[in-house]
């Protein structure tokens, strides 16, 4: 099959739609993969209280943004709620796919003397490693985040360059569902971009058109908005997220540092495979000499002006890098233009190599790592934990990973009773999870080791 591999539009077409569609072969076999749990979790608890405002975790409200579970909502509604955990990776999955777009109608515009240059850049994107194999299909927040961030800042860059408002306002749009997605960052990033923009492409006339800065600050009141109707009294999401950034920042030594400087971008680059790396074998090879247009250009400064923030920290974890992807499909969409046939034609064999190993990495080779290995069924704890606690209320005092994955699976697997919440340490006669051994809740019932986690199961006899 990769023989007869060409590259032109059709072939890019083709590719395109079957690496959308290999990013649904995991959704319905994985288990809850790290913090999946919790999203579904929050997502289940709105629906229950009727309040789709307020993210709650085992009843606690938390300043979270709600933007993100109202599609899961949406979706549980129509395929069932037992099966939410399908549910939340469909939201990545169908923000994946218009990245993918996005990507493609920015490609389009920028490399317009290229009738192919749209599909190819949908193709680039959704063939990277991180993408086709992690957080493009993982029921994370990260891959709307992404898509939002991305977005909006590509239609900020036509804005720019065109001086077209309706641009503006639509960017504008995008970037405050970025923050009601995650956090404030997503206008700081739009801002970073900006002011690349703005100095890259000489429009900063904009800046003394009223009605431009008119919508651009009125793009601010949405925080405000946020924090003045919606969270709760005592609660602020702009603290959570300067604490989260400040986290990255301390507890570290030099060599930390050091060590991070030197692998952040080593890892970014790494996990854009395959091109990326074939694009570095090549120039090793003094195969390719690339010529840096004007559009690689902006798009490489402003990759470099949001990835700064995170690349100077020494705490930030891959899982920041998701919204620069987009960025990074249009330069290699722009560098891949320039190859000859030949090299072109290998690049696209990659990527359709990537695709075929999609198929045994989604069936066999995840699975296998994540959910059949000794000790790493959450589903078979969940079930037996309801099987011994029966009709007798269950609370959690586990907010670890493992702990959330049980109770969600528990809560909408038996949804005609209350969801699991926190224990206070007051009730009894109750069923209690607990992360570490805790005698004064009662009797031990069983305990489990579960992916590297201890489950405890106590029985706390009424008084």
């Amino acid at each position: 099959m990769l023989d007869k591999i060409e590259p032109n539009l059709l072939w890019y077409q083709r590719l395109t739609v079957a690496a959308a569609l290999l990013m649904l072969l995991p959704l319905p076999i994985m288990q809850y993969v790290g913090e999946e749990g919790l999203m579904a979790m929050k997502s289940y608890e709105m629906y229950v209280r009727g309040d789709y405002l307020h993210p709650s975790i085992l009843g606690t409200i938390w300043p979270h943004s709600p933007l993100w579970h109202w599609p899961v909502i949406g979706i549980s509604n129509l395929i069932g709620w037992q099966h939410v955990d399908i549910s939340v990776r469909l939201v990545s999955v169908f923000s994946s796919w218009l990245t993918a777009a996005m990507a493609g109608f920015t490609a389009a515009w920028l490399f317009k003397h290229r009738t192919e240059a749209g599909w190819l850049a949908a193709l680039i994107y959704l063939t990277m490693g991180e993408v086709a194999f992690w957080y493009g299909w993982l029921g994370y927040l990260d891959a709307t985040f992404g898509l939002f961030v991305f977005s909006s800042i590509a239609l900020l860059w036509r804005a720019i360059a065109e001086e077209s408002l309706k641009w503006f306002i639509i960017s504008l749009l995008l970037v405050s569902l970025a923050f009601m997605t995650k956090n404030i960052t997503a206008y700081a990033l739009y801002g970073f971009s900006g002011l690349i923009l703005l100095w890259q492409l000489q429009r900063w006339q904009l800046l003394k058109k009223p009605l431009f800065l008119l919508f651009g600050l009125s793009a601010l009141i949405v925080p405000w908005l946020q924090q003045t109707y919606v969270v709760l009294p005592g609660a602020n999401t702009a603290s959570v997220s300067i604490n989260d950034a400040l986290r990255n920042f301390s507890g570290f030594g030099l060599l930390d540092y050091l060590q991070h400087w030197l692998s952040y971008p080593l890892l970014f680059i790494g996990r854009a495979f395959p091109l990326t790396l074939f694009f570095i074998w090549l120039w090793l090879r003094r195969k390719f000499i690339y010529t840096a247009d004007d559009s690689i250009k902006v798009a490489a400064l402003i990759l470099l002006a949001c990835l700064l923030p995170f690349w100077l920290s020494a705490g930030a974890t891959p899982r920041y890098l998701i919204p620069f992807y987009g960025l990074a499909a249009l330069i290699i969409t722009g560098l891949s233009l320039q190859l000859d046939r030949k090299q072109l034609q290998t690049a696209i064999k990659l990527v359709a190599l990537i695709i075929i190993l999609k198929i045994p990495f989604s069936l066999a080779i995840l699975p296998y790592i994540k959910d059949w290995r000794p000790e790493r069924d959450v589903k078979v704890v969940a079930e037996e934990i309801m099987q011994i606690s029966k009709d007798a209320p269950l609370q959690s005092q586990n907010d670890v990973a493992t702990g959330l994955a049980i109770a969600a699976y528990i809560d909408v697997w038996r949804q005609d009773k209350p969801p699991v919440t926190w224990y206070a340490g007051k009730a009894t006669g109750l069923y209690i999870l607990a992360e570490v051994e805790t005698p004064e809740f009662g009797q031990l019932v069983k305990h489990w080791r579960l992916r590297g986690d201890h489950v405890y199961l106590y029985w706390k006899a009424e008084n």
